[in-house]
């Protein structure tokens, strides 16, 4: 009885890294998750930046200043109240003052951001835009950011970051 003791006590080991090198990764649990829009009205400060701090549970800062530059707001310009929507992982910036809205996409692991305008008015009527407003549209499985103003029909940016008349 002893030596079965031994052989056990001594042998398992073995069996069990043989047992554990043959085996099969655990499944990790899943669950179902749905990221689409998040839409924070924000104050841009006189030195062309806004907060994600004024907003917890955010953190953060973005410097808006060459996006303002490009709309034409100076510096002397008192500053706008911007509206920024967080869509599948990019930002959308939009306020009353600018004549488009303003796509940022993070670059992972940076401080940085790429940044493109998408139009919504043209010629003279670029700057008559007024009351925007930034919101979800559609189904779970196909949303896209509305954008309405008052001056034309509604734009939509679909989860690729294509503009369209219509929300596929």
């Amino acid at each position: 009885m002893k030596r079965r003791c031994r052989i056990l006590l001594f042998g398992l080991p073995f069996v069990m890294a043989a047992d554990f090198g043959c085996a099969t990764p655990p499944v990790q649990p899943t669950l179902t998750l749905e990221q689409h829009t998040l839409r924070i009205p924000l104050a841009v400060g006189s030195d062309g930046t806004v907060s994600f701090a004024e907003r917890p549970p955010l953190i953060g800062r973005i410097d808006l200043s060459p996006i303002l530059a490009a709309e034409g707001i100076g510096t002397g310009a008192p500053p706008p109240t911007v509206q920024i929507v967080v869509h599948y992982g990019r930002l959308y910036v939009a306020a009353d003052a600018f004549a488009a809205i303003w796509e940022i996409t993070p670059r992972p692991g940076t401080t940085t951001a790429a940044y493109r305008s998408i139009p919504i008015a043209h010629g003279a009527e670029a700057r008559a835009m007024s009351d925007i407003r930034l919101s979800r549209y559609g189904s779970s499985g196909s949303s896209c950011l509305r954008i309405d103003h008052a001056s034309g029909d509604p734009l939509f940016i679909t989860a690729r970051g294509e503009t369209r008349d219509d929300c596929p």
